[in-house]
């Protein structure tokens, strides 16, 4: 999937520090239609405040690049943020066919970057390297305090 770079961080924006090729970490945006576009910009803008962000926001349709991959990205707490090259947030859709159609994205993403840095595609596992969840961040490396993207619902 070709990735849109309109609201990529500049090289004055967000995190400079490369991050280990140990784990990507899976959000979930929890804004139910929100289009990826919205919510990258969001980011984007939102960087001298909020100073949250992640490297890929996707949804049915097309796939935002905020931040750097490999880059730290500043979207699941410091431990999560050092260990992951590549962060994903998926938008949800109340339509049944949007809502497939992103998922088909975000996972053929995510499996896409697994590949490029030699990660494992094995989901919430107590390895040290794999697919986690930004809730596995949470409760096995700290300093976050999500659950997503569990509790989320696609459609």
């Amino acid at each position: 999937m070709k990735l849109n770079k309109k609201y990529a961080l500049s090289a004055n924006e967000g995190a400079y520090a490369l991050a280990k090729r140990d784990i990507i970490v899976a959000h979930s945006t929890a804004t139910p239609n929100g289009e990826a576009g919205a919510i990258a910009h969001n980011m984007k803008v939102g960087i001298n405040t909020a100073e949250t962000y992640v490297h890929l926001v996707v949804d049915y349709k097309e796939c935002y690049l905020v931040g750097g991959l490999g880059y730290v990205a500043w979207g699941s707490g410091y431990y999560g943020n050092q260990l992951s090259p590549m962060q994903i947030e998926p938008c949800e859709f109340t339509n049944k066919s949007q809502a497939k159609k992103a998922y088909r994205n975000y996972i053929g993403l995510i499996r896409e970057y697994a590949q490029k840095y030699g990660i494992p595609l094995k989901l919430d596992t107590n390895a040290k390297r794999g697919v986690e969840t930004h809730n596995w961040v949470t409760h096995n490396l700290g300093n976050a305090d999500h659950s997503d993207p569990y509790g989320q619902h696609w459609y």
